[in-house]
């Protein structure tokens, strides 16, 4: 499939999943739940004023921010306009919910002091654009923060040649997994400074990546 393909595919699927999203029925979609510990405790290691939530849906994770961080700002930005309705009925003060694509996010250089991206990442046909976009809009010092499926070589091929394919003939907006060294590699090509890449227990990849500050060496006459 094209890129645009896939996009559709996802922007139908989410359109129906927004319906349960929130729910304690949600399916499949239950386990994105777990990789919001994780990002709560990574994020909290340094300081923080605005947050970026790539894929955010219906904007649980912000909504679980804005509630232990009211006076922070946060923008929500997601492919399907129904998880955004949803996510803007919630009425977050100090937050903001978006369509738009993460492959080419619509916000100035040096916007955010952090990027988060749970579980969003695997439905992105161009997954480069999202690390190059990505650190463009981080401020010098900013952290990408990213969970989503990794695991051993010979598993992700299984699942790229096994069960992508069968999640696009259930209609599911898949694309591709990515091999630990892929994560690193693309975030570095970006400039990014890799500070973790772990592949931890259920399939997950967790990545935490800085766009680091710039050092003016200054020359004697």
């Amino acid at each position: 499939m094209t890129p645009e393909e896939y996009k559709k595919l996802s922007i139908k699927e989410f359109t129906e999943a927004a319906k349960v999203y929130d729910s304690g029925h949600a399916g499949i979609y239950e386990m994105c739940k777990d990789d919001y510990p994780p990002i709560l405790a990574e994020l909290e290691k340094e300081a923080f004023t605005d947050v970026l939530d790539c894929g955010c849906g219906t904007g649980p994770m912000l909504e679980l921010l804005h509630d232990k961080y009211p006076d922070k700002h946060y923008v929500g930005l997601d492919l399907t306009p129904e998880m955004i309705h949803v996510a803007q009925a919630k009425n977050l003060s100090n937050t903001e919910f978006l369509v738009g694509d993460s492959e080419n996010l619509p916000f100035d250089e040096g916007t955010f002091d952090a990027i988060i991206c749970s579980n969003s990442f695997h439905h992105y046909p161009n997954p480069q654009n999202f690390f190059s976009s990505a650190y463009r809009v981080l401020r010098r010092g900013g952290r990408l923060i990213l969970r989503d499926y990794t695991s051993s070589d010979f598993v992700v091929w299984l699942m790229n040649h096994i069960e992508m394919p069968l999640a696009n003939l259930c209609g599911h907006g898949d694309v591709k997994i990515l091999k630990a060294t892929e994560f690193t590699a693309m975030a570095e090509n970006a400039g990014f400074t890799v500070l973790t890449m772990e592949k931890q227990k259920g399939f997950r990849a967790h990545l935490v990546a800085r766009k680091m500050k710039r050092i003016d060496f200054e020359t004697e006459p």
